[in-house]
Parts: C-alpha cells; sequence; structure tokens
C-alpha cells in the first residue's frame, strides 16, 4: 500500500557538504509548500522529513536503511539526483563543449568529491580531453581551501 504524505529526504546535514545541504533542504521545503498551497498532490498535503547523509557514502547507507522506507508504507524509492558517472560525463561533456583541452581535477578528500573526480578523469579523456593534473586539497587544513 502506498504511503502519501511523508517524504524522507537524504541530505548532506553535516561535514563538507552542509552548506550545499541546507540549500537542498531550503529548495526542497519552497517546492514542498509551493505544492501544499496548490492543494498537495492528489489532494494530499506533503511533508518532508530529513536525515542526514554526511556527504559520505557509508553514512548516507546508514542513514537510509535507519529510516525503514517499506517499513513505513513505501513501495518507491526516487533518486533525484544523477549518479556519479553520469554527473562525471555531463561535466566532461560541457568542458568539451566549451573547449576545455587540458583539465585539472581537484577534490575535497570527501568520499563524494573523490568518486567524482575519479569517474570525471576517464570522462574528459573520452570526451577529447586531457586531464593533466589531479589531486587533493584537505578540508580546513591546506591554506588555500576555502
Amino acid at each position: 500500500m502506498k504511503k502519501w504524505g511523508s517524504e524522507t529526504v537524504d541530505l548532506p546535514v553535516i561535514g563538507n557538504g552542509a552548506t550545499d545541504g541546507k540549500d537542498m533542504q531550503n529548495a526542497i521545503e519552497m517546492a514542498v509548500k509551493k505544492i501544499n498551497d496548490s492543494g498537495g498532490v492528489i489532494g494530499k498535503k506533503l511533508r518532508i522529513e530529513v536525515i542526514d547523509a554526511g556527504c559520505d557514502p557509508q553514512m548516507a547507507t546508514t542513514a537510509t536503511n535507519s529510516a525503514k522506507l517499506p517499513a513505513q508504507g513505501y513501495d518507491t524509492l526516487f533518486l533525484i539526483n544523477g549518479l556519479t558517472p553520469d554527473q562525471a560525463q555531463t561535466a566532461a561533456d560541457y568542458m568539451a563543449a566549451n573547449q576545455a583541452e587540458k583539465v585539472v581535477l581537484i577534490h575535497d578528500n570527501s568520499a563524494y568529491a573523490k568518486d567524482l573526480a575519479d569517474f570525471a578523469k576517464p570522462s574528459v579523456e573520452k570526451s577529447g580531453g586531457a586531464v593533466i593534473a589531479y589531486g587533493a586539497i584537505n578540508y580546513g587544513i591546506d591554506p588555500y581551501f576555502v
């Protein structure tokens, strides 16, 4: 049986991605308000419940599993963000379309950013670019990290 009205959202609430997570939460809350102000979905009001992904794959998996979505009556889980390989290829295609022939990939050593950079390298090369440098900066440690 499909449960309506309560949607669980997996966002980075803490960690390197907390600022982005808050922006995502604000956007989702604005959309939910707009939908609810227009009568909801098939007459039902929506409500979101935020669970913390911490911008970390293990933490996100644990958080999502702890939400016990099937036990709450959900029979479907929707992914509203592209998968990492798709994000990397989209970025590489954008770089190629803008004549970026030489690319430097720098990540912040978070699990998500490193994974994205790892996927981006072959995507850039597949799109005709050359990765001339690849490296990490350390959040809160390196003086040039803001």
